[in-house]
């Protein structure tokens, strides 16, 4: 693939200058700050990885997101981002607006959950569970009127 670099109106190739259409759009990049670049690896040294029991907590900064407080604590560990967003929503209901993910209080102090946490929430433990058999009452009834 070809060296590009864009300036105004031309692009530097390394076969030499060229001319830029008029039509082409610019391409937005969106820096956040306090964001760190954390790149998804195999996860082997990650603390969340290392210790399976191992959590911790965070003071959620303005303007941050979860999704910058997740990449900066559970980046690089190979854990499903979605499934980890949805464990910490549920673990600190009140540190979000009507438990949405995208709205999310600044101030609040949030509990990172551990692997055993997460799996704890996504996976429930039907031994100890007994379902108590249901009160029966008429509404499972059905009843005719008339003639």
């Amino acid at each position: 693939m070809p060296f590009l670099i864009c300036v105004g109106l031309f692009t530097i190739t390394l076969s030499g200058l060229s001319f830029r259409s008029v039509n082409a759009e610019p391409i937005v990049i969106l820096e956040y700050p306090g964001a760190e670049m954390v790149i998804d690896g195999d996860g082997a040294m990650h603390p969340f990885r290392l210790d399976p029991d191992y959590s911790t907590h965070h003071k959620v900064m303005q303007n941050e997101t979860l999704s910058h407080i997740i990449a900066n604590y559970y980046g690089g560990s190979g854990m499903d981002k979605a499934f980890v967003q949805m464990a910490i929503v549920k673990r600190n209901r009140t540190a979000f607006v009507r438990a949405n993910p995208n709205y999310l209080y600044a101030g609040k102090s949030l509990h990172l959950p551990s692997l055993n946490e997460i799996r704890a929430m996504l996976v429930r433990d039907t031994k100890s569970t007994k379902n108590p058999e249901p009160k029966r009452d008429n509404r499972e009834e059905i009843f005719f009127f008339g003639s």
